[in-house]
């Protein structure tokens, strides 16, 4: 990351006709910071989640300490303006000492029409209830995802849909203890780690192609994969954290169970599996508010915010 933050500089600073500078995630804060005031131009950075205070809980001493540390450092440089992918986050950074001022809120956008475009060998029918249905969840495989939750409420989905698929897309440091968890669970064949996937398209085609799309994660600034679902016509299925709330507009397209909760999440995923007209609506519902993050409207707004900051 330090190599990255150094070659961000080197080539940033190379540019002096550049307009504005954004720094677009954590690595790039400090590099984006101190490119803008060599070049004196404006300096934004885009913001999509904190975890001052929490970085020694998500991350352990070792390598929490110093990241909480930074980020702290971080929050005190003079930008010139910050974008904040949520309110929550914005929430966040005014607790931690950012004037509410500095912040505009713009949310992550996806390309619907390109979602849109993503054509299927069997074109999904969507209909509740599936004959072989498939619940998909993309994510890193790190505690804080809590996909050992969506496991358990497997278990409970399995009493009453034997045949249930699970697919896990994605890879991390849980994965071995995420396989043997579908073992003693008695679940291993319902579940597919499907590992991580080098083409977007074909996450997108997974997610397409399923049933429900599931998201037990705790950790979320936003939650694009969330977005990408809805541009699927794939209702999601979330935990009832703030950012996973907001993104979904209170349950817009998708449901919401008690986060940290097995017993809920069965007890809602198995609702949209068995009530057709609940899951038309839902799927209707997705549709419909996917548009509202498409690209095209946010690349208007973020680029009507950099107008009023030059």
């Amino acid at each position: 990351r330090l190599r990255f933050a150094h070659a961000c500089y080197v080539a940033g600073k190379a540019h002096p006709e550049t307009d504005i500078i954004d720094g677009l995630n954590f690595t790039t804060y400090a590099p984006a910071y101190y490119i803008a005031k060599k070049l004196k131009k404006p300096c934004v950075i885009t913001y999509h989640e904190t975890w001052v205070g929490e970085w020694i809980k998500n991350k352990g001493l070792v390598t929490g300490l110093p990241y909480e540390v930074y980020e702290r450092m971080l929050l005190r440089l003079p930008y010139t303006a910050l974008t904040s992918v949520s309110e929550y986050t914005r929430k966040r950074l005014i607790l931690h000492g950012i004037p509410k001022e500095k912040i505009k809120v713009i949310p992550n956008g996806v390309d619907v029409s390109a979602i849109e475009r993503i054509q299927l060998e069997k074109q999904p029918t969507h209909q509740s209830p599936a004959r072989n249905p498939a619940i998909v969840c993309a994510a890193r495989l790190i505690p804080g995802k809590r996909i050992d939750d969506l496991f358990y409420a497997i278990v409970l989905i399995k009493k009453k849909i034997p045949n249930i698929r699970c697919l896990i897309i994605g890879k991390g440091p849980e994965y071995p203890n995420l396989v043997q968890l579908t073992r003693t669970l008695n679940i291993r064949e319902n579940v597919s780690f499907l590992g991580f996937l080098e083409s977007h398209e074909e996450v997108l085609k997974i997610i397409k192609s399923s049933h429900i799309f599931c998201l037990p994660s705790v950790v979320e600034g936003f939650g694009i994969v969330v977005v990408e679902a809805l541009a699927c016509g794939v209702p999601p299925v979330c935990a009832d954290i703030p950012p996973l709330v907001e993104v979904t507009r209170n349950g817009t397209g998708s449901m919401l169970f008690r986060q940290k909760s097995p017993e809920d999440l069965a007890e809602k995923l198995l609702t949209l599996l068995q009530d057709k007209s609940l899951y038309k609506k839902k799927h209707s519902e997705a549709l419909a508010l996917a548009k509202d993050y498409d690209w095209n409207i946010i690349a208007r707004a973020t680029e009507h915010y950099y107008h009023q900051l030059m």
